[in-house]
């Protein structure tokens, strides 16, 4: 009997240990095959928040371009379409805040939901579809990054989760899995970029025209205007005399050259890298006479001066960059610094001193764009018989805009649509490209 106990006794263990096996063995199995597919709804969920995000970012860049607000207004129509897009990728989301640019929070009144330590606080943070479908205020313009001063809302933060079916692990009692994960996109200016050695669609004409119309006044001083060119339709740009604002003629590789260089960068275009935004040396603004003759490299062409140079390009479309800030330098000073975030943080925004001044000569002009821009051509119809450039200032019939001489005239056609988003600060949007950036 006592033997009999005995085995009874080991039996029962024997069982208990069988269980534990297979309790064992599901466990592993359902971290293999559940744990995998977490995984991959893990990345799933990521992409449909990223999309989530970048929709309502999509909404603030019609709203950056100067689109009228939809019905309803705009925290609506972006809860929306968060709500839309979420649904569409089969993910829930849990809460959507506003930020700006660097993806930093805004409360309702536009500053910073961060705590003392600059992690966020997102409870005091600005929801997207809140009570009183409004958008963060306040009167932020440009933005400091690194030292978490925002700038207005520019982006949406989306936290979202999917619940994920349990295959394995529901025989132990776990029915599901919860993936959280977040993204946020922001609308800026797309930051341009070319070489020469891009081929045609990079080659940059070594002229810059300001992100604002100008015209020539009393005396031929520059007038600087507050509203972007118009865009698909024939303007005159004026080439007033040295005075900043004005057109202005680039040195790529300055300080040596100079004007002198301007000819044969116009005919055999030889731009070096720009990453926009950056600073640009300008020897020489308005009018530039003279300049000597150069050939072109392909055809064998020969061009004198820069007005025959420019002209080159009758009817074509050309890619000038424009300027929305001067920087002028004192010898021994170093140049403006268009590194980021240096280039676009206020107030100087890379310039040593505060921006402006100067006599528009030897001066730095910031970039913050590119344009296409077909000249004009007596052929061309709308050109009514004129030529792209006139430069030797002699010109007003053709050139007159309140007392120019000297001018380009053709139709801004396109933007630079490649390359990152920033801030921006210019005083129109008009001609600047606009897009979306996920960045966190």
């Amino acid at each position: 009997m006592p033997q009999a106990r005995a085995g009874r006794h080991e039996s029962g263990q024997a069982i208990v240990v069988m269980v534990g096996a297979i309790l064992l063995s599901i466990a592993l199995v359902a971290t293999i095959v559940d744990g995998g597919n977490v995984l991959a709804q893990q990345r799933v969920t990521q992409n449909g928040v990223d999309a989530t995000s970048e929709a309502g970012a999509v909404m603030l860049a019609e709203r950056l371009a100067g689109a009228a607000a939809p019905s309803g207004g705009w925290d609506l129509n972006i809860a929306a379409r968060l709500a839309q897009t979420a649904a569409a990728n089969h993910i829930t989301v849990e809460a959507a805040y506003y930020t700006d640019i660097c993806g930093i929070p805004l409360k309702a009144d536009g500053t910073g939901a961060i705590n003392a330590d600059r992690t966020e606080n997102l409870a005091a943070a600005l929801q997207v579809g809140n009570a009183s479908h409004v958008l963060p205020g306040g009167t932020a313009t440009a933005p400091d990054c690194p030292n978490r001063m925002v700038g207005p809302v520019a982006g949406v933060l989306v936290s979202g989760r999917k619940d994920v079916a349990a295959y394995v692990a529901g025989a132990i009692g776990i029915t599901s899995f919860r993936v959280n994960t977040r993204a946020t996109a922001v609308a800026g200016y797309l930051q341009g970029y070319c070489d020469s050695s891009e081929g045609h669609h990079c080659a940059v004409v070594p002229v810059a025209i300001p992100v604002d119309v100008v015209t020539c006044g009393a005396g031929d001083d520059v007038v600087p205007g507050s509203n972007p060119w118009p865009w698909n339709q024939v303007v005159v740009v004026p080439l007033c005399k040295a005075n900043p604002g004005n057109v202005g003629w680039l040195d790529w590789t300055p300080p040596g050259g100079g004007a002198s260089e301007l000819v044969c960068s116009i005919v055999n275009t030889n731009n070096p890298t720009i990453t926009l935004p950056a600073w640009l040396n300008v020897p020489s603004t308005g009018n530039v006479n003279g300049g000597g003759a150069c050939v072109d490299a392909v055809t064998g062409v020969s061009y004198s001066g820069v007005e025959g140079a420019m002209r080159k390009y009758n009817g074509q479309v050309i890619l000038i960059p424009q300027f929305d800030l001067t920087c002028r330098v004192k010898n021994g000073d170093p140049d403006p610094d268009s590194t980021q975030p240096a280039v676009n943080m206020a107030p100087n925004y890379g310039c040593p001193y505060a921006p402006g001044g100067g006599n528009g000569q030897n001066i730095w002009y910031r970039m913050p764009s590119f344009a296409f821009f077909q000249l004009c051509d007596p052929l061309l119809p709308e050109c009514g018989g004129r030529q792209g450039a006139y430069m030797q200032g002699s010109n007003a019939a053709e050139c007159n805009s309140g007392g120019g001489t000297s001018c380009l005239i053709g139709k801004f056609m396109d933007i630079m649509a490649t390359g990152t988003v920033g801030a921006g600060v210019g005083s129109g949007t008009g001609n600047k490209a606009v897009g979306v950036q996920l960045i966190k």
